[in-house]
């Protein structure tokens, strides 16, 4: 593809593996410079990142954050404008999952962690972009990371997760309407079961069971939700805002 990313600059939270390693992927394959947000950072990570120098020719900056602490957030916009000199794409794809206890056993702890990084880091850093952005007069991009599970779910013990998506739904709805007439599109992506390094690996049982459960017969792939993710950055969805993709394979049907 050719979306005019080139020279373009993003931050992508939990960029460095998972649905954030399919779209840093993509953005580097479009030629965007990477400000790359985790924080979890190990040898495979940053072998990843140098492979994406090395490969795309592109600008890859490693931030190893936690992006459910402002200050942190505060330290990421400063250190990207400081290398790259402007940032024109967010990403928000950092967070957690459920903790899986039923409803009346969650204590207090339990309910915190998930808002925290899975909805309070869309809101400090999607605030922290659009100052910027209104501040020096640019347009931009947020595309968040949503899940079926603000819409639809028959999961048990899920409750934390399910709030904090429908949270990141609302976000994505109530900024891009604020946002629009200034020239900063915000939209979210919906992904289904998505194969990552972390879950359904091939062969296990568990994985045939849910891939036999699938629409299409086979998982989403990290790469998909990227090349979804860098068509929304681009001017080639213009007239698309506050909208929420489905990408989840047919499992929202």
């Amino acid at each position: 593809m050719d979306l005019g990313l080139k020279g373009k600059v993003a931050i992508v939270t939990g960029g460095g593996r998972g649905i954030g390693k399919g779209c840093s992927t993509v953005l580097a394959q479009e030629g965007c410079s990477l400000a790359i947000a985790d924080l979890a950072h190990d040898g495979d990570t940053r072998a990843y990142m140098d492979g994406l120098v090395k490969q795309y020719g592109v600008d890859v900056l490693e931030l190893n954050a936690d992006v459910s602490d402002e200050n942190q957030i505060d330290m990421i916009f400063q250190a990207a404008l400081e290398h790259f000199g402007r940032v024109d794409i967010l990403i928000n794809n950092a967070g957690r999952g459920a903790i899986r206890k039923p409803f009346h056993q969650l204590t207090t702890e339990d309910w915190r962690s998930v808002q925290e990084i899975t909805l309070n880091s869309q809101f400090f850093m999607s605030r922290k972009f659009v100052k910027y952005c209104r501040d020096n007069e640019r347009p931009g991009s947020i595309v968040n990371v949503l899940s079926k599970s603000a819409f639809t779910t028959n999961s048990k013990d899920n409750t934390t997760y399910i709030s904090a998506k429908m949270g990141a739904y609302g976000l994505t709805k109530g900024v891009a309407n604020e946002m629009a007439p200034y020239g900063i599109r915000v939209n979210g992506i919906v992904p289904g079961y998505v194969q990552t390094e972390r879950t359904y690996p091939d062969g296990d049982a568990r994985t045939e069971r849910m891939r036999a459960l699938l629409p299409t017969g086979k998982f989403t792939l990290p790469i998909e939700i990227g090349r979804v993710a860098a068509f929304l950055c681009s001017d080639c969805s213009s007239q698309i805002i506050g909208a929420a993709i489905d990408c989840s394979g047919g499992t929202m049907l």
